[in-house]
């Protein structure tokens, strides 16, 4: 008789940059034998079920509600992120109890979570099996080197870069406090263990396996960080042999040089006429070609783009691991999935951030030579973008961008991280993960 199965849960609440590389974490693990659970909003079952892993959805659509005015605004004003707050404490406690109930159904033999699900420590508990926390950049492990990267702060030396940490943290316990609060009836033993929930749990008890999931081309392991957290690379996505790109697509990149890619993702503007109006402009004035993500709509009637329309190819969607390599720079606004995935590639990279960590990964990328300095959304001009563009053809940044590239593909990645926690799951979980 074949050996069960080791069981996996994965927990990742959010957008699709919050699930996409769990998904890539899922198929290496289903590819080496795990089976596999992962709970997230809904919208993302085909992308979870390609992967083989079987999706448990909870009862959130992260894209419909970032297409909600009151959510939009939100990110904004500050009055704006009251109304949000109100608006989606509901739909909060319902998913934090719904992952309670998922994991207790489930009984895997190993949990993984990011922050937003961080009530898998008490799934972790109440089985007693290892539930790791797991980020996408380094916001939970105080060091010097720099500050929380969540809230685009200065270097304040590395005293007060530690301190950061703990006040982040704090305000991470603050926001996670109504959700916990949907299911501390039904865990009143789970809560009075010892330690912070966004720590996770061991059954051997101390700290557990922390899961860094980003590149040390741009994070180089600080020297005051615990052995127990593990910068294993980010997990990407395979490309995919069997994309097939539209005719239009693909007849535009063979028309001439490899273009430069420009997109925001799902980032809301306060006046996406002006953001358009803006890139349109410095490609004008640049004259160099450009592939356009439609992200932030309403491009295509704009008589600029009639006019740049042989120079710029309007883009719905295609996978980045298949547009990328075929593009000499890329322009984004500076999530941690789209940073790596335009180094992984070797493209020199301008960030236009927005908010969150995205200043962080702006700052990265130039601190490594791999990008012009990131221009906030915010001071984005038609002239301070045309500048940062012809900077992009610098052989110092290509160069850089390259060795970002070389040093990514030597980390464990989506596969050693697959390797090691079936390594340490252990006959059906019973091996330390300490």
């Amino acid at each position: 008789m074949s050996a069960p199965k080791p069981k996996i849960m994965i927990a990742s609440l959010g957008t699709r940059g919050d699930v996409q590389p769990y998904a890539a974490l899922a198929r290496e693990l289903t590819d080496l034998g795990a089976e596999v659970v992962l709970s997230t909003g809904e919208g993302f079952e085909d992308m979870i079920e390609r992967a083989g892993a079987r999706a448990r959805p909870v009862p959130v659509n992260y894209q419909t509600l970032l297409q909600m005015p009151e959510v939009r605004q939100a990110l904004f004003s500050f009055r704006g992120k009251i109304a949000a707050a109100r608006h989606s404490l509901r739909l909060q406690k319902e998913t934090a109890r719904v992952l309670w109930e998922t994991g207790l159904e489930e009984k895997p033999d190993l949990i993984l979570f990011n922050l937003k699900a961080a009530v898998m420590t008490l799934v972790g508990r109440r089985l007693n099996v290892p539930a790791l926390p797991t980020v996408l950049q380094p916001v939970t492990t105080p060091t010097g080197d720099f500050p929380v990267p969540l809230f685009a702060l200065p270097d304040f030396g590395s005293y007060l870069n530690r301190k950061s940490y703990g006040a982040a943290r704090k305000l991470i316990k603050v926001g996670l406090a109504p959700l916990m609060s949907a299911v501390k009836s039904h865990a009143p033993a789970e809560f009075a263990m010892a330690g912070d929930l966004i720590d996770g749990h061991t059954p051997e008890g101390g700290r557990t396996l922390g899961l860094q999931a980003f590149s040390r081309a741009l994070v180089p392991e600080p020297e005051d960080w615990p052995a127990d957290d593990w910068i294993c690379g980010y997990w990407f996505t395979r490309p995919e042999p069997d994309y097939r790109p539209p005719a239009d697509l693909s007849a535009f990149l063979e028309a001439g040089p490899a273009p430069i890619y420009i997109g925001f993702g799902s980032m809301p503007s306060e006046a996406p006429k002006d953001l358009k109006q803006t890139i349109l402009v410095a490609l004008k004035e640049t004259g160099q070609r450009a592939v356009l993500a439609t992200g932030w709509g309403g491009l295509e009637s704009d008589d600029l783009y009639g006019a740049l329309s042989g120079n710029v190819f309007l883009l719905d969607k295609a996978p980045h691991s298949w547009l990328f390599p075929k593009c000499r720079a890329v322009v984004h606004h500076g999530g941690a999935g789209t940073t790596h995935e335009g180094l992984r590639w070797g493209k020199p990279t301008l960030v236009c951030p927005f908010f969150a960590d995205q200043p962080f990964w702006g700052e990265r990328i130039n601190r490594v030579g791999a990008g012009p300095a990131p221009i906030p959304r915010k001071r984005l001009t038609a002239d301070s973008l045309a500048e940062a563009l012809k900077d992009l053809e610098d052989k110092t940044f290509q160069d850089g961008a390259r060795c970002a590239a070389e040093i990514m593909a030597g980390e464990p990645g989506v596969s050693g991280t697959a390797e090691r926690l079936l390594a340490l799951a252990g006959p059906i979980g019973k091996s330390s993960v300490s």
